[in-house]
């Protein structure tokens, strides 16, 4: 299987690098189109009013890939469109290395690069790992491995992507996965705010230090993927883009 792997953390992160060497390890050809660095919550934000530059990138083999300088959804596009040699089969977004859970996949560039092929019509995967300390890059390309190995016949209708997350510490096997819809509410966050000598304020996102994994949410739902990855449970959510909201446009087209 030809499958084309991007990210949103640059085409030299250690989570791309390792789902590079486990996915061609188990056979697949593999392309590499991923950000020349660091483009996360970027979400499907593309270039539009500029040239996007594409530079060849050596892979630890020897391969060619491509460093672009854009976003995770122009190295999807220009992957599948422009850079890959064969027909692509897959794409693969990630290893990214922090969850990409609930309603921050809507915030996500990688959750985008795989958003962005599914809606072109390619089957699509992103795959996150729980930030910590020390990355078991070894386990989660086992489970990212596993699940390719998988996603053939699960018949996932076009147009959608498959998130993946994954904990540090499981308690389950290696292989055992629950299949989730993921959480709609946003993270609980705040702002602090910095006064400049200019009379401007610099304000910074900041999350709530409690943490989403640590305190259950009133309105959280026990078969979401914020609660089986409280749980130690990988996950799996099928996901699309936004669009319309069929019930209420159906109303208001009837007049109702």
């Amino acid at each position: 299987m030809h499958i084309l792997l991007t990210n949103d953390d640059g085409v030299a992160a250690p989570g791309l690098l390792a789902a590079y060497a486990g996915l061609k390890e188990r056979g697949h050809r593999v392309t590499v189109c991923a950000p020349d660095g660091q483009r996360s919550a970027s979400s499907q934000s593309v270039t539009l009013r500029r040239p996007i530059k594409v530079a060849p990138w050596a892979m630890p083999d020897g391969e060619l890939g491509f460093a672009v300088y854009g976003t995770p959804a122009d190295c999807a596009r220009l992957g599948f469109s422009v850079l890959a040699k064969e027909p692509v089969d897959l794409v693969v977004s990630g290893i990214n290395d922090d969850y990409n859970l609930g309603y921050d996949v809507n915030y996500s560039g990688t959750v985008a690069g795989a958003i962005e092929a599914a809606a072109a019509g390619y089957p699509a995967l992103a795959a996150s790992v729980e930030r910590c300390a020390v990355y078991d890059w070894k386990r989660a390309v086992h489970v990212l491995v596993a699940v390719v190995d998988n996603l053939s016949s699960w018949s996932i209708p076009q147009g959608v992507a498959v998130n993946l997350n994954i904990p540090e510490k499981l308690t389950t096997g290696r292989n055992e996965w629950f299949w989730t819809r993921t959480q709609s509410a946003p993270a609980e966050d705040y702002y602090e705010g910095e006064p400049q000598p200019d009379g401007s304020v610099m304000y910074q996102r900041l999350r709530n230090p409690s943490g989403d994994l640590v305190k259950a949410r009133e309105d959280e739902r026990p078969e979401t993927d914020l609660a089986h990855a409280r749980s130690g449970h990988i996950t799996l959510s099928p996901i699309v883009p936004h669009g319309v909201h069929e019930a209420t446009l159906k109303r208001l087209a009837a007049g109702a």
